[in-house]
């Protein structure tokens, strides 16, 4: 058979081609519109249709100069509610979304639909590299980012569908009064969606301060319904509970001594074991520096000579023979613990007096949940981290970003723990968020990288996944938290 000449193949592919709509909301973008409009114009396209969403300026003239399909809207929309609008009135194959205030290249919008155009996918989004994450987009890019591990998908767009993006006017017309995210959800896991080009946009486009607010509260708000769809209140967190009621096993007391470190106040240190026969014995000997009341250590299913070590070192020591499970060690320690201020360290690796005071102190001088500072955003492009994010964004502490009682060292007040049950400690994000709600001061302190020294364990962080097992129960343990903080009375 004699191959098909370029010019054939060339003719082929402008009768499979399919059209585009472009669709616009404006809301007085008279210093770019004009501009953005001749781009656009530059692409083969069979319409522009700008939507007027409440113009006071030249948009509306600017865009009928242009020969642009315009309606106009007095009251103003959402974003996604004039896109959808624009939708409607669209006679092309496909659409794509473009904003009004941001210019985009002709070659680029070229390229950004031609999979959508010669039928490759159905949906076409901005491909979100690696962007650094700043104060202004930490948190849009983190929800995304949890929401995506909670679809078990890569993290390869904005979820909340922010311009440029294109979709099949025969999928979008079966949607047109979904909201932004679950549009979202619905494309991604029903349809063929390509993300294989990055148009940058971060930085770009008009800057108003007074609309932010209320796009963050809405788009938070939107996240947290959505997530509630596919998270259910089921978690291992009762088991958990339940191995802490079994009694408490024989308890080999230690020495400690009364201090004047902490105002009149008492410490005790606790420090749950798993086989750290290692290092638990240089462990002891820093928190001994702290003058604590009693160093509690609790033997967690250890089978090496920890539990030998740490009496020989005389400090109070409780022995589980069967392992209660992560971050039991902890509450079965505060459950034992007679101090008024109660720290809580590894037993897996060293850190000094000097990092551990300030934590002890704080708590000494008011504050009843002494957290470690963690903010480093690079880390937030991990769903671990993300999903600590959240949680406190969620109970209206975004200022304390990524800390939170997961990770040591930590302190806490005997008042607090009281209130919020040394059970509670057994899922430690959700303890967090009680002692918020009870209205107790909890406050990041002071900072001490504890990733530089965690031990690697093959069986919890070696992951045959995308997370390892103690990664996925940490994230479980903080939506368990997130619906447990929603759902309240």
């Amino acid at each position: 058979m004699k191959p098909l000449s370029y010019s054939v193949v060339l003719f082929l592919g402008v009768i499979l081609m399919k059209t585009l709509s472009v669709v616009l909301p404006v809301y007085n973008e008279e210093d770019t519109l004009k501009t953005v409009l001749k781009q656009i114009k530059k692409v083969n396209v069979l319409e522009i249709i700008v939507i007027a969403n409440g113009c006071t300026d030249a948009s509306v003239k600017i865009a009928k100069e242009e020969g642009c399909m315009v309606k106009v809207v007095e009251k103003r929309l959402s974003p996604h509610e004039a896109r959808m609008e624009g939708a409607k009135a669209a006679k092309g194959d496909a659409v794509l979304f473009v904003d009004g205030d941001i210019i985009l290249s002709a070659s680029e919008i070229e390229r950004f639909v031609q999979p959508l155009l010669f039928g490759h996918s159905d949906v076409v989004l901005n491909k979100w590299e690696k962007t650094k994450i700043n104060a202004f987009n930490r948190s849009e890019m983190t929800w995304s980012a949890v929401l995506h591990h909670a679809l078990g998908k890569p993290h390869r767009a904005n979820a909340y569908l922010k311009a440029p993006y294109g979709v099949l006017l025969s999928v979008l017309k079966n949607y047109w009064e979904m909201p932004p995210l679950s549009l979202f959800v619905t494309l991604l896991t029903q349809y063929r969606v390509s993300s294989h080009i990055t148009i940058e946009t971060q930085g770009k486009g008009s800057f108003r301060p007074f609309d932010r607010p209320l796009r963050s509260r809405e788009r938070i708000q939107s996240y947290q319904q959505l997530l509630q769809t596919y998270y259910t209140l089921a978690s291992n967190r009762k088991r958990r509970v339940d191995m802490l009621a079994q009694p408490i096993p024989v308890v080999e007391y230690g020495w400690g001594k009364l201090s004047s470190f902490y105002g009149g106040k008492q410490l005790s240190v606790i420090v749950p074991v798993c086989n750290e026969e290692q290092t638990i014995k240089q462990v002891i000997a820093e928190a001994r520096k702290l003058e604590p009341l009693e160093i509690i250590v609790v033997i967690n299913g250890s089978t090496d000579q920890s539990e030998a070590y740490a009496k020989e070192q005389g400090v109070k020591t409780l022995v589980y023979d069967e392992r209660l499970g992560h971050d039991c060690g902890r509450a079965a320690g505060a459950l034992a613990a007679m101090g008024d201020i109660l720290l809580f360290i590894d037993g897996d690796f060293v850190l000094s007096a000097q990092e551990l005071y300030p934590f002890a102190s704080a708590v000494a001088s008011g504050v009843d949940v002494a957290l470690n500072v963690c903010e480093d955003e690079e880390k937030l492009t991990h769903v671990v981290q993300g999903w600590k994010y959240v949680l406190n964004e969620t109970i209206g502490r975004k200022d304390l970003l990524m800390s939170s009682m997961t990770a040591v060292p930590h302190a806490i007040s005997r008042e607090c723990l009281e209130k919020i049950k040394p059970e509670s400690l057994a899922v430690p994000p959700f303890a967090q968020i009680k002692a918020i709600i009870e209205g107790f001061h909890v406050q990041a302190v002071h900072h001490v990288d504890v990733n530089k020294f965690n031990r690697f364990r093959y069986s919890e962080h070696l992951s045959l996944k995308s997370h390892s097992p103690t990664a996925e129960l940490i994230i479980q343990d903080h939506i368990f938290a997130f619906l447990s903080y929603l759902q309240r009375d």
